[in-house]
């Protein structure tokens, strides 16, 4: 996959310490991104609009969800997310309203305070860099969730609301993200956790209801009891997900993916550790994102960013 020139690059695989940036801003018809985006999800300049119309049509034509908005960002959204092919973005466009008209607690009825509290928790974290290919990194660490104090629920909230507000970057969109998952000490209370339920929102949230695309699920640190929570989840999987997962038995194997410039030290790469609490700060700050954020249904989104200190 062709790089971009937003990659980060570190020449002499020193470590930097680099500030979180959102960018809201659609790349410029000359920009590289467009070209790659050209290539890799069929996105024409000259006919981008024509499908946008295409699928708002369709959406009006079939009437199987009343969305809650068709203006032509957040309807391109779904478009990247399956590569301008009109029929699967409506597909997932409806499988989003179905699924967050199931669970309205994920989405217009957060606990914003427990949210900060997982982000204190160093469960999730999102780099400010990327990978080699341009691509977002979301680490889960599965060995810092104390499940007596967050649900999967609570997991749930805190995972989509980044989620929601990372696809807010056209960018993001284009290039799609990848998930590093760290189940080192993963524990039987962790494994028991895995319900049917669950196992199909960890589903809807990566690859079936959101409008993003997750290039690669990338497990380190697999164990036993991991590999019985996976026999769980893995018949739910279509193969094309299947195909999405790598499990790496060693480091080694995990930098053959992504080069250790573009990890932390803890993964044999060069960065620091980044904490949700910093992507937050990032969201404090932008007045623009707070906007785009509550309009998606999240209410109180902005009070409770200007009112805490990340």
């Amino acid at each position: 996959m062709d790089k971009t020139e937003d990659t980060v690059n570190l020449e002499d695989d020193a470590p930097q310490v680099l500030k979180p940036q959102v960018n809201l801003n659609e790349p410029d018809r000359d920009d590289e991104i467009v070209k790659w985006a050209q290539r890799h999800i069929n996105e024409d300049p000259d006919m981008k609009f024509q499908l946008i119309q295409e699928l708002r049509d369709m959406i009006f034509e079939r009437g199987e969800c009343d969305p809650e908005n068709t203006e032509d960002a957040f309807l391109l959204k779904f478009l990247r997310a399956r590569r301008f092919i009109v029929r699967m973005a409506h597909r997932l466009l409806v499988n989003y309203h179905v699924f967050k008209e199931t669970n309205p607690l994920y989405f217009t009825r957060p606990d914003f305070k427990k949210i900060l509290d997982i982000g204190h928790s160093d469960i999730f974290s999102v780099p400010p860099y990327t990978d080699q290919d341009g691509r977002r990194i979301l680490f889960f660490r599965l060995d810092q969730w104390n499940t007596a104090e967050f649900t999967p629920d609570d997991l749930f909230q805190a995972v989509i609301f980044l989620v929601q507000a990372a696809i807010l970057e056209p960018r993001h969109q284009i290039q799609g993200g990848v998930c590093i998952i760290d189940v080192a000490n993963l524990s039987t209370q962790h494994a028991w956790h895995l319900t049917p339920t669950v196992a199909r929102n960890i589903l809807a949230v990566g690859y079936n209801s959101l409008p993003h695309r997750v290039e690669a699920v990338h497990v380190i640190n697999g164990s036993r009891i991991f590999d019985y929570a996976f026999a769980i989840l893995k018949p739910l999987l279509t193969d094309y997900v299947k195909q999405k997962i790598v499990i790496h038995q060693n480091l080694a194997s995990l930098h053959e993916w992504i080069k250790p410039k573009f990890l932390p030290k803890r993964y044999g790469g060069v960065h620091k550790d980044y904490r949700y609490v910093e992507w937050l700060s990032v969201v404090q700050n932008n007045v623009q994102l707070i906007e785009e954020i509550e309009a998606l249904g999240y209410e109180g989104a902005g009070d409770f960013v200007k009112n805490n200190a990340f």
